[in-house]
């Protein structure tokens, strides 16, 4: 059987990752990614990307989403599914405390996003409930 967890090496250290979801409806959806020290199961640091999901394409972050970085003045198309994203989570959740060997409180990752300068406003599921609930006309 294949294993659901993916390799990444962040300065010379061995992590293991894995990338699930959670779909509420119209209420959207929970993409949770758990990062692992390599052999250490048991303190994964666990981030939890609360969003909005279309009801075609799913979860934006697993597909790709445009968002604008106000560090960079520039829009920038994020899929949490690539390395890059995975390190900046890895270095993110080691800057809060996480050791890859103890247990910290799960993460909010659109926190983390904020923090690097996305304007993460157009991920909320509040902002597309209209997808759900579009007006069919005057009751009378």
């Amino acid at each position: 059987m294949k294993s659901k967890l993916r390799k990444i090496v962040v300065d010379d250290i061995d992590y293991r990752y894995y990338i699930s979801f959670n779909e509420y409806g119209y209420r959207g959806g929970d993409m949770v990614v758990k990062i692992f020290l390599n052999g250490k199961k048991s303190t994964p640091l666990i981030l939890h990307f609360l969003t909005f999901t279309d009801p075609i394409k799913g979860h934006p972050l697993n597909t790709g989403f445009d968002l604008f970085n106000r560090l960079t003045g520039s829009k920038v198309t994020v899929n949490i599914h690539e390395p890059k994203y995975i390190r900046e989570l890895i270095l993110e959740g080691l800057e809060r405390g996480w050791t890859g060997t103890n247990r910290i409180d799960k993460q909010n990752g659109i926190d983390y996003l904020t923090k690097w300068g996305f304007d993460t406003s157009s991920l909320s599921p509040i902002n597309h409930m209209e997808l759900y609930f579009r007006p069919t006309g005057h009751i009378s």
